[in-house]
């Protein structure tokens, strides 16, 4: 079987090797998937992906063709960028077209019969609830919204504001891509929802996420961690993520304790009006806050076992990976109740649940979370029951080549 993957962002094709260990950045879930599918199965890939290049990038990696499109996402550059790829399938020839994701062109190509190949969408977000203003802004004031953005991101039209506007653009598209497509591959109940909703003939099938293989070689041990101390990850990219949520919480909780702090791993730009916001709110809570910037799979599993819990105080989310790891871990998890997390999470069983925003209660939860052991071990050992199970690489490969074969009509 020949299979052309479609994904958001170039990935080296030595981090195959790795599973996606070193990766820093998103993506390290689909290399650990043709990571893995390399082994298991004799099929023959190639990869696509817009990227900052002026004409087509090609290598070769024994079964594996790279492809790296020059483009962009919106406008002129992503039509031209779609027409290279309806050529690239044209001279590669695949049996099937696996499209990671909804929120670049490619969906278009099927949508549009720019390409007769049948093709299945891997889900990962949705662009329609995430660009809701209350979803993508959060709790923000007007004026905290203001304080996000440099006078010369407004002249510039960036920063988030504009990216608010080119998210709503962004969503039309994925409407036209999920009304115009057949086959979906999602992980949780409410990214099947969606799908239902906007397409009700389309066939969905279960299809889990790899993690990268850093986070199955070790698991957290209370006695290991340090005592009051917060794990988050990803604040300085979108406001939807609540970092200021937790950030909150975090300097209500320092009275009670005092030794109490929160670890950020995730990019934070020094350049862009959000970035500055996000630094000035970790100013005020002192040396209880730590940046940790951008994170390898080793780096972060280190961060997991050294910390007392994860938390992820996000608006929206499908299935957040970062939810997913700690719980392969075994480390007690708080969250919102949002998006696809329920999917992932029994309230009281493997994970705490709050409401979206919701500062007092999740200052409340990290209390019960630092004053109570068997409830943090309780939490963490069930949560890794589970994410084992959730995430079995030889189950989630037989998901995905089933629904291969299925949408090819072939036995399974």
């Amino acid at each position: 079987m020949r299979v052309l993957h479609f994904m958001n962002s170039p990935l080296p094709i030595d981090q195959l090797v790795s599973g996606g260990n070193q990766l820093n950045s998103s993506g390290g879930w689909i290399t650990a998937l043709l990571s893995r599918m390399l082994k298991e199965t004799d099929f023959a890939f190639a990869c696509v992906a817009f990227g900052n290049v002026k004409e087509v990038q090609v290598s070769h990696d024994d079964r594996i063709d790279y492809f790296v499109v020059p483009g962009g996402w919106v406008g002129r550059s992503a039509d031209h960028a779609l027409r290279v790829c309806r050529d690239l399938v044209s001279q590669w020839r695949p049996d099937l077209i696996h499209i990671h994701g909804t929120e670049a062109a490619y969906g278009l190509l099927t949508a549009r019969s720019m390409v007769k190949c049948p093709a299945v969408i891997s889900l990962q977000g949705l662009l329609g609830p995430y660009s809701e203003w209350y979803r993508y802004f959060g709790n923000n004031s007007f004026m905290d919204i203001v304080r996000m953005h440099r006078w010369l991101e407004v002249l510039a039209m960036r920063g988030h504001w504009i990216g608010f506007l080119r998210i709503r653009k962004l969503a039309k598209r994925e409407r036209e891509i999920i009304a115009g497509n057949r086959f979906f591959l999602g992980r949780t109940a409410w990214d099947r929802a969606y799908i239902r909703a906007l397409n009700p003939s389309a066939q969905y099938f279960h299809g889990g996420e790899l993690l990268r293989e850093a986070f199955w070689q070790d698991q957290w041990n209370i006695r290991q961690s340090r005592r009051h101390r917060i794990v988050f990850t990803n604040a300085g990219g979108y406001p939807r993520k609540g970092t200021e949520t937790l950030l909150d919480a975090v300097k209500l909780l320092q009275p009670h304790f005092p030794d109490i702090q929160v670890t950020i791993a995730g990019g934070i730009s020094r350049r862009s009006g959000y970035g500055r916001y996000v630094r000035s709110r970790i100013a005020e809570l002192g040396k209880a806050a730590i940046e940790l910037g951008q994170l390898n799979a080793e780096e972060m599993l280190k961060e997991l076992i050294n910390s007392h819990v994860f938390v992820s105080p996000s608006f929206i989310d499908n299935s957040p990976n970062a939810v997913c790891e700690a719980q392969l871990v075994g480390m007690p998890v708080i969250s919102t109740y949002t998006g696809g997390v329920p999917s992932l999470i029994d309230d009281g069983q493997t994970g705490l649940f709050v409401p979206t925003g919701d500062t007092p209660m999740l200052a409340a939860r990290l209390q019960e979370v630092f004053e109570d052991d068997s409830l943090a071990v309780q939490l963490g050992s069930q949560a890794r029951e589970v994410a084992v199970r959730r995430h079995d690489p030889n189950a989630i490969v037989h998901e995905v080549v089933t629904a291969y074969k299925e949408v090819l009509g072939r036995p399974t």
